[in-house]
């Protein structure tokens, strides 16, 4: 099967900073239609850098990129931004507009990118904050709502474009248990439909339901295998994300 998106030998550069480093290197993945990835690091390793780039949201310094089979480098923008369409990035923060209330976020790339009249925009933008539980919220704005909500609006904003494939960026991080537990409920209904990567500090709540795995070590990228891979290894970072925080 074709992968959705391939990276072969490129250099992962940082996010929305200059620098002749890249985040990291050298890096061969293939991410197949209905794969549910789980790519584990410490803070700080470059989840969020190898996300964008898996995204299409900037290119890699060296090696290929395709998406959906073929190479960016011989696409035109316009197709490029066609294709990007197709894959969600959901940012630990957000990434909101504070002045626009939770439904005018959730409804800003619709009216960018598509000619809907008002009616279909209201209707999908309800859908998509039924589909997260934001309803109650949907005319608060993002900074009178917790913060451990602001990445599901993100979620939100993203579903609400009906992407393909969906990339998470340590959706557990900092959230309160009830938050969490509804984070997983959500990607494990999720993986049903759509292909999805998910980054993680902490691989102990992932371990029952993500179907591959792999780790962000010392800026190289290294695939662990499955469930059964990563509850037998040995390795040192392997075993520190398995390790509750109290027992290291």
């Amino acid at each position: 099967m074709e992968p959705v998106i391939q990276l072969v030998d490129a250099d992962i550069p940082r996010t929305q900073v200059a620098s002749p480093l890249a985040t990291v290197k050298n890096v061969n993945w293939s991410v197949r239609r209905d794969d549910f990835w789980i790519i584990g690091a410490q803070p700080g390793a470059g989840k969020t850098d190898l996300l964008c780039t898996a995204a299409g949201l900037q290119r890699p310094m060296r090696g290929e990129q395709s998406l959906f089979g073929k190479n960016t480098a011989e696409m035109s923008e316009e197709e490029m931004v066609k294709t990007r369409m197709r894959i969600a990035m959901v940012f630990t923060n957000g990434r909101l507009f504070n002045g626009l209330s939770v439904g005018q976020n959730i409804a800003l790339p619709l009216s960018y990118h598509h000619s809907y009249d008002e009616k279909e925009l209201a209707d999908r933008v309800s859908a998509a904050l039924s589909r997260t539980g934001l309803s109650a919220w949907a005319n608060k704005r993002p900074d009178q709502i917790t913060r451990n909500l602001h990445q599901r609006i993100g979620l939100a904003r993203a579903l609400a474009l009906e992407p393909e494939v969906l990339l998470i960026d340590n959706p557990l991080g900092g959230v309160d248990p009830r938050q969490g537990r509804w984070w997983l409920d959500f990607v494990c209904e999720a993986k049903k439909t759509m292909t999805i990567v998910v980054t993680t500090d902490d691989f102990r709540a992932w371990t029952d339901v993500g179907t591959q795995f792999a780790l962000l070590k010392e800026r190289l990228f290294e695939v662990i295998g499955g469930r059964e891979e990563v509850r037998q290894s040995q390795d040192a970072l392997v075993l520190e994300l398995l390790t509750p925080a109290f027992e290291s």
